[in-house]
């Protein structure tokens, strides 16, 4: 994946150390990137990085934003600092996944206070404003934007943020 993907731009949680598992346990082809989103593993006692269409509701729990790169190998684990969410309050910022999408600022109002996901389906992540609103599934709330620099700002719904992983919205 790539580095500085997804950046914190306001009320940033605590910075904690996480476990990560070996690449080989886990099926992870590289080490976790600063700016990478990451989600419990393996009955939460590792992270990974999120995948396309992460976070839902429901089905992920989003702990936060890697600050540095992680250390483990493919045969040993490692560890990881993540800078934690604060659900409503922490702003992310990233780039839209088709920037032809918010390069007005009616197109960029037509999209404020949806609800979307990641989208990682081009090896970077970003905010995936294609997909439409849906607030009992998906997990980012566009609260912003920059038409010229092509990015989002988004809020995280405080349940994938507190783990409601299995439970329904409906």
């Amino acid at each position: 994946m790539s580095f500085d993907d997804v950046k914190i731009v306001k009320n940033p949680g605590t910075a904690y150390k996480y476990n990560v598992s070996d690449r080989t346990t886990s099926s992870a082809s590289a080490t976790i990137k600063a700016g990478e989103p990451v989600k419990p593993y393996s009955s939460n006692e590792f992270v990974v990085i999120m995948e396309d269409g992460d976070p839902e509701i429901s089905t992920d729990q989003f702990i936060g934003v890697a600050k540095k790169e992680s250390t483990e190998t493919s045969t040993v684990d490692g560890t990881v600092e993540i800078v934690t969410i604060i659900p409503m309050s922490t702003v992310l910022r990233a780039k839209a996944t088709t920037a032809a999408n918010i390069d007005t600022a009616s197109e960029l109002l037509g999209l404020l206070n949806d609800w979307v996901t990641f989208d990682v389906s081009t090896g970077v992540f970003t905010i995936d404003e294609n997909e439409g609103t849906d607030p009992n599934v998906h997990g980012l709330q566009i609260i912003g934007g920059d038409t010229t620099d092509k990015t989002l700002d988004v809020f995280v719904h405080p349940l994938v943020v507190a783990s409601l992983v299995g439970q329904s919205m409906d």
